[in-house]
């Protein structure tokens, strides 16, 4: 027998650019918020609205965004969705007004919430179970590395223009729209139907036809069902909780930076982007160890084990940054939130395959719309709670009321993610 093609890998791969993308137009109106305020005229409280209404977008299309790619496949409706939150994208580097670039913001969470519940759909019909795990990791390492990219690089460009923000959004629109004929050009929904792939490599990935193909006649998904499973419950308590503290780091880490340290532009750029860095190191991690316990304490324990670590790092990262009072230890502790949170990735979404069936995307969807959720709710309750508790002598004052707060949840979290299991498939009974 031929030895295995590898297209698995590169369809892997470029489901991780599209990650990359997803995330440099997610950073980048954090990078150049201070300028956007300015020249705008917005204030505090619409900046905090503007950054909390992509979350409440991206959290609530969740679900239709998953059946729409169970139904109709991803080649066709992940392109889409690339291509739209892309333009929406490079209008927001065209608009003028808190009402356009908020309606331009939630358009953005709109389309992008197809992302993730689909490249779960890909992985799933691409990837082989036991590789599932690191599968994951890897195309969400896609988003954390645009993270990192992105504060940097957004900061470039726009230094070199005289408003200090437009520029970036138009680049970036510009580039996913491209991507998107990329993808719609490369991917295939069906393994057996790509013209590189051989029959060593079906073999290889094994029979998912029917999670691979799009399923026109395909109803609903099933949310009745959805809405009275436990595991799932706690699944989407350990999202919401894990958002809660880790979006801290793409929405309001530079505006502490800066009203607390006083640091300026590039180093904040910086601060944000290291973390992110440490995410992806977590996300490998994550896949790899959620797969070995998988292996070593089977379908009860090898996802709940590695969400559990993750929620206890992250509490005492937190807990660390009340005794730290300089910028730098700040810094290496996001380090650790961002490494910790991003660990617990990995596990989600191999858990969501395991048990999901040809449901893959939209139970994603759901878990991914309660961590959203907690994502949209956390700038503004992080921006009530640091104005309420600062004085004029102690701006840090609110800004240690948040890192108390958010290490609180996480020991929530850690107990939720001990009552998810792999060992039942959703919708389906105990029998089969």
């Amino acid at each position: 027998m031929d030895r295995p093609t590898g297209v698995r890998h590169v369809m892997v791969g470029v489901t991780t650019l599209v990650a990359v993308m997803l995330y440099l137009d997610r950073v980048c109106l954090s990078i150049v918020g201070e300028a956007i305020k300015e020249d705008q005229g917005i204030t505090p409280d619409q900046y905090a609205m503007l950054l909390s209404a992509f979350f409440w977008a991206y959290a609530l299309f969740q679900i239709p965004a998953g059946w729409l790619g169970d139904r109709f496949g991803a080649r066709v409706v992940l392109s889409a969705y690339l291509f739209w939150w892309s333009a929406c994208t490079g209008l927001m580097g065209m608009a003028s007004g808190f009402a356009a670039l908020l309606a331009l913001r939630l358009g953005c969470g709109i389309f992008e919430a197809g992302a993730y519940p689909l490249a779960s759909g890909v992985i799933k019909a691409w990837v082989p179970s036991r590789e599932r795990g690191l599968a994951s990791g890897i195309v969400a390492v896609g988003g954390r590395l645009g993270g990192a990219i992105a504060p940097v690089l957004t900061a470039s460009i726009a230094s070199a223009t005289a408003d200090g923000w437009r520029l970036p959004f138009i680049v970036y629109g510009a580039v996913g729209m491209a991507g998107a004929a990329v993808f719609y050009w490369w991917f295939r929904n069906d393994p057996a139907t790509h013209p590189a792939v051989n029959p060593s490599e079906l073999a290889v990935i094994g029979n998912h036809a029917d999670s691979a193909t799009p399923h026109p006649g395909a109803g609903l998904p099933p949310l009745e069902v959805f809405a009275f499973n436990f595991p799932l419950w706690m699944c989407s308590l350990v999202q919401f909780l894990s958002n809660f503290s880790w979006v801290f780091i793409i929405t309001l880490f530079p505006t502490y930076l800066e009203k607390v340290h006083q640091t300026p532009l590039g180093t904040r750029a910086w601060y944000q982007a290291i973390p992110l860095y440490f995410g992806i190191l977590g996300m490998l991690a994550g896949g790899m160890l959620s797969d070995i316990a998988m292996r070593r304490f089977g379908p009860r324990w090898g996802r709940a084990l590695p969400m559990a670590a993750s929620r206890v790092l992250v509490g005492f990262a937190y807990l660390g940054c009340l005794a730290s009072p300089d910028a730098f230890s700040i810094m290496l502790l996001m380090c650790l939130v961002a490494w910790a949170g991003d660990f617990g990735t990995a596990p989600v979404w191999a858990w969501s395959q395991d048990v999901g069936g040809r449901h893959v995307g939209a139970l994603l969807g759901w878990a991914n719309m309660w961590g959203n959720l907690g994502a949209a709710v956390a700038p503004i309750v992080i921006q009530k709670i640091q104005s309420q508790y600062q004085t004029p002598e102690n701006p840090a004052a609110g800004w240690a009321v948040v890192f108390a707060v958010c290490a609180s949840t996480q020991v929530i979290g850690a107990i939720a993610a001990m009552f998810v299991s792999s060992s039942q498939p959703i919708g389906r009974p105990a029998a089969a």
